[in-house]
Order: structure tokens, then sequence, then C-alpha cells
């Protein structure tokens, strides 16, 4: 019988069964042959029925793709209203009633050429079902495009890949799943592949959980020097802020990096006070700090913080000047008014204290990030911001961008530019604007027009400004259970149905939900494997503890040793 079968159908499920719908069916099946969920049924032959035309009704026979959202098992005799007795009789009796096995399907649609289209007709009861073929399923779900981007394969079918539109990625693009569900993963083995059809990608990671995508996957904890490479690490550039401790990965693990900094001598005293903490309002101290900006630019300093702290405590001298603690935040004095040069003064040294708190982030140099490589052709550029200050680091971004942005709306991009923003809700968050946040939403609304892409990751959708979120052509959603971050993605998504929606919480780790411009109709995937090192991955607990027990059981090994030392000494003074 299955060597008879059609090219779309592999084996039979079942049949229709009660009431249809152009939306869903329900159909019948035995234990041998019921699909399990979220696999893929065809209907063939549905009479599809076109609009009316002068020469009547034109109808077409299609083959209508759906996908099980759920199986039962159900017995009308042995009903939850039986005793155990009762069912205890009939099960020892005679007759022994065989389960009814059944399923209930969402139609997806038919392929129309290169289109999909949902049937306006519903199948009619009685007509067999037949579990989907490989071959139709990817003629079905991938793209005939000229190079697509391999993540990973259907959900049940691993023999099937899906081949992502590159396309898709012109209306910006989010990746959205709670912690440890894998989205790092998923966003690694996108950019790898993307990186090998050529394209120009800056990824900003506060986490660490990029630098080692040039190491070969299961090369974690080789020494970089010593790690076998991915066919593409010449083409990835890892960038790393100096002087930060205690990092997650180690120089040496990481390997060759360039210095992140920024030019603090670039920056005009508005951005300064705002990093600072020193307020609008606080108009004599913004004062006092563009005097000394001002002072040490007429004199040629390169300044860092440090030395724009030495102007302003050197602006004055006086017994009480340096007590700050009477003066409100404008500098201004209770009492009698003083004069306008001790006003100065005093606000000088108040906000040489707002200063000091610069001087911690390492971030600041004496030169930027040149912009030029960053724009070249199949580059992969990292940015590591783990450990650096929040304020600091979305400053730092948001210059980059700032400088892309200018470069694309004056037509000197040579190359479109794929921009990854990591843990996106504290660059662009709902519920406050930040200077980050204006450039993102800038882009977000017109960097499809000068070919300045977004890819927003996000564990927490619901915390991320719903202007940038909505902007996102195409999103790829993993496990999330926190319901408002479900209605969060469903605001921002007209692709996600209410079914699609519940299934978010019964997704495994690296299964994801692909939507939008990506593919043809929402599909459910398994992300594959990658060619590059994992970064992002959970911590062993189990491996950690036993490592401390080793290292505790080390110490006092040696403690026990230096204690013998020592008796063995004042034995021999003895």
């Amino acid at each position: 019988m299955q060597g008879s079968l059609p090219s779309p159908y592999s084996r039979e499920a079942g049949f229709i069964v009660g009431e249809t719908s152009p939306l869903e069916f329900t159909f019948v099946s035995s234990r041998e042959l019921l699909p399990p969920r979220l696999e893929y049924l065809v209907v063939p032959v549905v009479e599809e029925r076109s609009r009316p035309t002068r020469a009547g009704q034109q109808a077409e026979q299609v083959d209508v793709l759906a996908q099980v959202v759920e199986v039962g098992i159900d017995s009308t005799i042995l009903s939850e209203r039986l005793t155990y007795d009762e069912a205890l009789a009939i099960l020892r009796g005679a007759y022994a009633p065989p389960p009814k096995m059944y399923g209930r399907a969402r139609v997806i649609g038919y392929l129309s050429g290169q289109t999909v289209r949902a049937p306006r007709c519903a199948a009619s009861p009685g007509a067999a079902i037949y579990v989907a073929s490989d071959v139709f399923l990817q003629r079905f779900f991938s793209l005939e495009v000229a190079a697509g981007i391999d993540v990973g394969a259907l959900i049940n079918r691993p023999e099937v890949p899906v081949l992502l539109d590159p396309n898709g990625l012109r209306r910006h693009l989010a990746i959205i799943a709670q912690t440890g569900a894998g989205k790092s993963y998923l966003a690694g083995k996108l950019f790898e592949n993307l990186l090998q059809l050529g394209a120009t990608i800056l990824v900003f990671d506060p986490n660490s959980d990029y630098v080692q995508l040039r190491k070969a996957a299961g090369q974690e904890q080789r020494a970089y020097d010593a790690a076998e490479k991915t066919a593409f690490a010449n083409d990835v550039a890892i960038y790393r802020i100096p002087g930060i401790q205690g990092r997650r990965f180690s120089n040496a693990l990481v390997g060759p990096a360039l210095e992140f900094t920024v030019r603090f001598a670039d920056l005009d005293p508005d951005e300064i006070c705002e990093l600072a903490g020193i307020g609008e309002r606080a108009t004599n101290l913004r004062a006092a700090v563009t005097r000394a900006c001002e002072q040490l630019l007429r004199r040629g300093v390169d300044y860092r913080p440090a030395e724009l702290v030495a102007e302003l405590q050197g602006s004055g001298s006086g017994p009480g000047l340096d007590d700050p603690g009477d003066a409100d935040e404008s500098g201004e004095l209770p009492g009698p008014e003083s004069s306008l040069g001790r006003e100065d003064i005093r606000a000088a040294h108040k906000a040489a204290r707002y200063i000091e708190r610069l001087k911690d982030f390492t971030v600041w140099g004496y030169q930027n990030v040149p912009i030029e490589p960053l724009l070249t052709a199949q580059r992969l550029t990292v940015f590591d911001l783990a450990g650096a200050d929040k304020i600091a680091s979305a400053y730092a971004v948001e210059r980059i961008l700032r400088d892309i942005w200018q470069r694309a709306l004056s037509g000197r991009l040579e190359h479109p530019v794929f921009i990854v923003l990591e843990e996106a809700h504290n660059l662009v968050p709902a519920d406050s604007r930040t200077r980050a946040s204006r450039i993102i939403n800038t882009i977000a609304a017109e960097g499809r027009k000068f070919r300045v892409f977004l890819t927003l990751v996000t564990q927490r959708p619901s915390k991320i400004s719903q202007d940038a979120l909505s902007q996102c052509g195409s999103q790829i959603v993993m496990q999330l259970t926190n319901p408002d971050d479900q209605r969060a993605v469903q605001r921002a998504s007209e692709a996600i149905s209410a079914e699609l929606l519940a299934d978010l919480p019964s997704l495994n780790k690296g299964e994801a939900i692909v939507l939008g411009q990506l593919t043809r109709v929402p599909v459910m995937l398994s992300v594959s494997r990658r060619a590059s090192a994992e970064g992002g991955s959970d911590v062993d607990v189990v491996a950690e503890l036993r490592r401390a027990v080793q290292a505790k059981s080390t110490e006092r090994a040696a403690q026990s040793l230096r204690a013998q030392g020592a008796v063995a000494r004042q034995l021999e003074e003895w």
C-alpha cells in the first residue's frame, strides 16, 4: 500500500471524523498508526474552491498540511463514572473493549507555487490522512533561496532541515527564550551560518557567551593555542574591555583579543555629566564640568576621568570649600549669596566627587575602536562587555551604533550590517528611555532602509521596549513559561496563534518556534549542532562541587604536612 502512495505521504495515520473546519479536524487512529503530538499530516486531494467567475466557481484539488496538536486515548465503556469493582468486572469479563485512539490537528495550509495558502474549504469526514513525507515537508518549510540559513531540523523529523530565508532579517529579528532554554546556543548557530554566507556581524555580548566562536565544538576547556579551530576562525574578532577581573573565560581560553576602549576626551560635557549622574537641573555643576573640559582641551591634554577630577579639584581653595555637605544639587549655598567665584569653586569641587565614580570604569582609554575594520565583508566582531559597569558599557554600545548609523545615513556602508544586542531589555527597556534606547529604536524603525539590521536577544520580552520588539518582522521563540513574557510575544508578533503560544512552555531545551519572514509559515524546529564552541552553557553544579571538595582535601593535606614539619623542627631544636 505504501509503495502506491503519492510522494507527499509516507504512511497512513487514520481517518477524519466528526465536524471539520478549514482550521482544524479530529481523527481516529490505532495504537500502531497514531502519530505523536507535533507530527505533520497530509490530507490529500481536498477540494479547494476559488472565488466565483463568469464560468462558475472554480475548484482545484490540493494536498493540505496539518500538525497534530493533541493526542489521546478514550473509552466509551470505561468512563470515569465507573467504580473500581465495575471496571474490574468489565476488564476481566468476556469482553475487554479496545481503547479509542484519537487526535486533533491544526491545519497549516497548502502550497500554491512558492506560497502557502490557508484553505477556505474543509476536508470531509471519512477522508484518510497520512503522515507527511520528508520530501514534502522540506519543500513546504524551506524557502527555495540561493543560500538558506540552516539552524536546525523539524521537531520529530531530524532528517528534514529547515532553511531560513536571509531576506527575512531585513525587518529585524528577535530571539526570545527564558534562561536555560538554549537561546545563546541557537544565536551562535545562526551567526556562524550567516557569517559563512558573507555577512558583517557585530555582537554586543554582556555575558561572554560568544567569545569562543573561533574554537571548534568540544574544545571549550582547552587553551586557545592548543584547541582545534573552526573553519571561520580567521573571520572572527574579539574585543575585550581591559582591566576586568574574574572573567568567565580567561584570555588563555579566548585567545588573542583587541582592547575595547572609548576615548574619554571625545565625550562632550553633557555626556560626561549624564554618565556621572549629574542631573540636568544641576546647572552649576554642569557648568563647572564644561569649564574644566575646555581648560584641558585648551592645554592639549588628552584627559581621562582622573585628569578631569584633578582639574575640578584645582579650581580654587579656601576654608570650607571642599565640604559640599551644605550645598544642594544645583551647587547653590544656603544663607547670604556668595560671590560668583566662590560658587563656581564649590560647584567644581562637588562635581569632582561625581566624576570620581567614572575613574573605576576601565573602558576609558586614549583611543576609540576603529570602525572601518568592523564593517568589512564576512567578519564577525564580538564585543565582550562582561564585568563592565552597565552605564559605561551601554554608552560604549550607543557610541558605536551612532557611528555606524551616521555612516549608513550618508551612504558609506559598503555591506549590510547585522547588529546583535544580547540582554536587549537592559539596553532598550520598556519603562525608561536611555541614550542607547534612542539610537536602537531609531535603527529598529528605519534601519531596513539603510541596510542596518537588528537582532534583539532577550529572556524578558515583557521588559523590553514594545516599540523595538514590534519592529522585528521575525521571531525565534524558545521555551517561555512566564505569562507576562508570553503576552509580550503575542503583542509583538502577528504570526503567533493562541495554540502556538500555548506550546511555548512545553518546548524542550534547544527547540524553537520560528515566526515571520524567515519562513513561509510558523515552523517548530530543533536546533542542530554548532561548529563552534559554546560559551553560554549552564554551570555543572555537581562537577563544581566535586572540584571544591578536592580543593578542600588538598588544602587539608597541605596543612597537615606543614604541621608535621613544624613539629619536626621543634624536636630538632630541643
